[in-house]
């Protein structure tokens, strides 16, 4: 039987319906290629105070652990392969040593500020540390759009044709689910039952994508 909401006056119980979410200590974002994962994120730091990191910027706080851009850039080419063994892989000594130095360097990160974490680390990892964490993920729909986006990057800058791209950004975003499900505890990457907050940036654009997740970064104020 359907319910008529309008005729309900009563206020009891409303707390069973309703939580007051406080600002995490931590987000940690994924992001599909070319779905402006990265500007959105940053934009959103800026908006909220917070500390942006991601590949680059992780690995800059662990300089003794020896890891390079280089060293995972290698590491998630073998991971997106399609015969790629994740079970092995994440027994490797490589593996260990790549995540080992990211985890370290997002314990450094959450000591200092809030952060944002792009992409390195799962939101179970940031809560064994005893914090609060949210999850986020951006994703975009818009193949030509994509396509732009990708043929902007000085990585695909040669790809000549529409089918050269797609299978590019097919290509990112395996390295990326990849390495998802080899840093995480059993989350599908892009399925919404694993995110806090999805946002489609071909809806919402960059900027107002920016607004929602520095709100989720700012909780009720």
């Amino acid at each position: 039987m359907a319910e008529d909401m309008s005729k309900v006056t009563s206020t009891d119980g409303i707390r069973e319906f309703e939580r007051r979410y406080a600002a995490p200590d931590c987000v940690v974002l994924d992001s599909a290629y070319c779905s402006m994962g990265r500007m959105v994120a940053i934009r959103a730091c800026k908006t909220a105070g917070w500390r942006y990191h991601d590949t680059v910027t992780l690995l800059e706080l662990v300089p003794e652990r020896g890891v390079t851009p280089e060293d995972v850039d290698a590491f998630e080419a073998k991971s997106a392969a399609p015969d790629a063994d994740l079970d092995a892989l994440r027994r490797s000594d490589e593996y260990q040593r790549i995540i080992g130095a990211y985890r370290l360097a997002a314990e450094r990160a959450l000591a200092q500020d809030p952060c944002l974490i792009h992409d390195r680390v799962s939101r179970s990892f940031v809560e064994s540390l005893g914090k609060t964490c949210a999850s986020a993920m951006t994703y975009a729909n818009d193949r030509p759009a994509m396509r732009v986006r990708a043929k902007v990057s000085p990585l695909h800058a040669n790809l000549a044709d529409d089918a050269e791209l797609d299978a590019a950004i097919a290509y990112e975003d395996a390295r990326r689910r990849s390495w998802h499900a080899l840093a995480d505890d059993g989350t599908a990457w892009g399925d919404p039952v694993t995110y806090d907050l999805m946002i489609c940036t071909d809806i919402l654009g960059r900027d107002f994508a920016a607004q929602l997740l520095a709100q989720l970064m700012m909780g009720q104020q």
